[in-house]
């Protein structure tokens, strides 16, 4: 991982700026290619690399739109989504790049003191920060509500005790982004919670790391009297519920799950062989840029300040409803043939085999299916709570 790449340039328009991006990728998956724990990934989201999020900062590839201040390049929002699109269709293993830019950065961009953000957000963008996010629970999955992490309140201190699961990165983590129960006896349960970011080397912070059936691992991360400063309380405290669905907002708006759709699209179509083939991957093609402008209207959303929760819960659940179908389509096309991944007879490089381990928990993690339609229905549709 010593490739010397081209930094992004300062100014261009978002094709020209996607254009540079993809050769980077290209040259950057082509070094990362050996590593068995990234190989087989079926969503690069999934997959775990300190060296290719040291490459991408070492590259100017962190934080396109962020402030020069932080080590951004005043982009735009739409340039980043453009980028992370060519991030995905070149396989790249993504994750530590999604959290500490694109879900925890944005949000910390957001709603972060000044102090934390001229702490934390110039080692981001320089590839030398990698955060996880604590918000998964044993008691607390899509009903995040239900969080039951308690932070004890000193003058100028939080003590956190509790668990949280699904850690990702938890293992390769400098800092962790947490949610918190601040204010136990809350009228209403979304009341009361805070978000704190800690150094993940702070006294009373333990991982465990449990490696999953198609590579990668999950973490679970144990906290025990953990001492926090006020000071790195994000937003305001006991108003956590807002910072965390303004994170969750960032999250949801998954660019990089369209370029690898696209990726497999573009392996399938010269395998077609009758019009109907042709014309399933077409619809499979209609159905990415679908799901792209769908990503593209909740940025537009944010970029302007206005509500985008239901916009990017439509954009989440687009992309994770496509993954099914591709792999639906690919395999009725390739056979049996489509879930191998390793051989002389493997197809589409073993990506579909991959893909068609990781797609059934695409519309579970991250918040299921049903509460993006939930969410949909109340905040897009004007439904009534139930």
């Amino acid at each position: 991982m010593q490739q010397t790449f081209e930094r992004p340039a300062q100014q261009g328009s978002v094709a020209e700026v996607a254009g540079a991006a993809d050769a980077f990728a290209g040259a950057l998956a082509a070094t990362a290619a050996d590593d068995p724990a990234d190989r087989f990934q079926g969503m690069p989201s999934d997959g775990e690399s300190r060296p290719v999020f040291e490459a991408l900062g070492a590259g100017g590839w962190i934080g396109l739109h962020w402030p020069a201040r932080f080590g951004g390049h005043e982009l735009t929002p739409f340039h980043s989504n453009a980028v992370e699109e060519r991030f995905g269709y070149h396989w790249l293993p993504l994750s530590s790049y999604l959290l500490s830019l694109k879900t925890i950065g944005n949000a910390l961009l957001k709603y972060a003191s000044p102090e934390l953000q001229e702490r934390l957000l110039p080692d981001i963008t320089a590839g030398r920060l990698i955060f996880c996010q604590g918000f998964s629970e044993p008691q607390a999955g899509s009903d995040l509500a239900a969080l039951r992490t308690r932070a004890r309140l000193e003058p100028e201190r939080l003590i956190v005790s509790g668990q949280k699961l699904w850690t990702s990165c938890a293992q390769l983590a400098d800092w962790i982004y947490l949610a918190v129960r601040t204010n136990p006896d809350a009228a209403l349960r979304h009341r009361g919670i805070s978000v704190v970011v800690a150094d993940m080397r702070t006294p009373g912070i333990t991982v465990r790391t449990f490696p999953t059936l198609g590579g990668g691992n999950l973490c679970e991360v144990s906290l025990d009297e953990v001492e926090i400063p006020r000071s790195q309380i994000v937003g305001e405290l006991d108003a956590g519920w807002k910072v965390l669905m303004g994170t969750l907002d960032y999250e949801r708006i998954t660019s990089e799950k369209v370029g690898v759709m696209l990726r497999l699209i573009d392996g399938l179509e010269p395998l077609t062989e009758t019009a109907t083939d042709r014309l399933a991957v077409a619809r499979l093609r209609g159905q990415a840029q679908a799901a792209r402008l769908h990503g593209a209207h909740a940025t537009q959303l944010l970029e302007d300040g206005a509500a985008a929760s239901a916009e990017s819960s439509m954009a989440k659940l687009s992309v994770a409803l496509l993954a099914q179908r591709v792999v639906e389509v690919g395999t009725q096309l390739l056979g049996p043939a489509a879930l191998l991944e390793r051989g002389e007879c493997a197809l589409l490089d073993g990506r579909l085999a991959a893909l068609s381990r990781a797609v059934v928990g695409v519309t579970i993690a991250g918040g299921t299916a049903e509460i993006q339609r939930r969410v949909i229905a109340r905040r897009g549709l004007g439904f009534p709570v139930a």
